[in-house]
């Protein structure tokens, strides 16, 4: 029989600060594929949209920040139905 883990799962983030910390922290690396890159923008939007009622000092600001990872997952999304497979800043 194994012992319970006495290590704690990490609490979701409950304010802006909080939750950009955690996207710098998940973050892959630049050379990561398109579909990865979109599934990143996808958890951060999540993220964000969770955050926009318990934060509420900051309400405005993670409601841009919701719209900014929906626009990125779009960008990407195009970019993978055209055929693209890797990040290609030119």
């Amino acid at each position: 029989m194994t012992k319970p883990s006495k290590t704690k799962a990490a609490a979701p983030p409950q304010t802006l600060g909080q939750a950009h910390s955690d996207v710098l922290r998940r973050r892959p690396p630049l050379e990561s594929t398109l579909v990865v890159q979109r599934h990143f923008h996808q958890e951060n939007k999540r993220l964000y949209e969770s955050l926009a009622d318990i934060d509420r000092a900051h309400h405005h600001e993670i409601l841009y920040w919701v719209e900014y990872e929906r626009r990125k997952v779009e960008t990407l999304t195009e970019q993978i139905r055209s055929g693209q497979t890797k990040f290609n800043p030119q």
